[in-house]
């Protein structure tokens, strides 16, 4: 690993790092879904910084180059990340489905109470 891809690794996780927090001040983003961003920018500070981390993992997975194996590993996040928001999103789905069931009992409920009103 050159000199100069360890130095924008760096920069780049400390950035996202940065931005990971600028979100959760902020309130863009909950706690729950950035720690899966913190663990990556803390996993690329190891890689840049720990550039022999990434050599033993390389051959321990048996990958040509060392760059493949950070891609790799990148697009296992990604999916990770991906699976965890499907399931949230089912979540708020299943949720929202209870919901509009509540709101149309309640809808109902209030309908024979104004017709009971005015019947009375």
């Amino acid at each position: 690993m050159t000199l100069q891809f360890q130095a924008c690794m760096l920069v780049g996780a400390l950035a996202l790092l940065v931005i990971i927090f600028i979100f959760l001040k902020k309130g863009l983003m909950t706690v729950k879904y950035s720690l899966l961003w913190l663990g990556l920018s803390i996993v690329l500070v190891i890689f840049a910084a720990c550039p022999y981390v990434v050599y033993v993992l390389r051959d321990l997975l048996d990958v040509e180059m060392p760059v493949n194996l950070v891609f790799l590993l990148m697009f296992c996040f990604v999916l990770v990340v991906l699976l965890s928001l499907s399931i949230a999103i089912s979540q708020l789905a299943e949720k929202c489905r209870r919901l509009t069931q509540a709101n149309a009992i309640l809808e109902k409920r209030v309908r024979d109470l104004e017709n009971r009103m005015q019947s009375k």
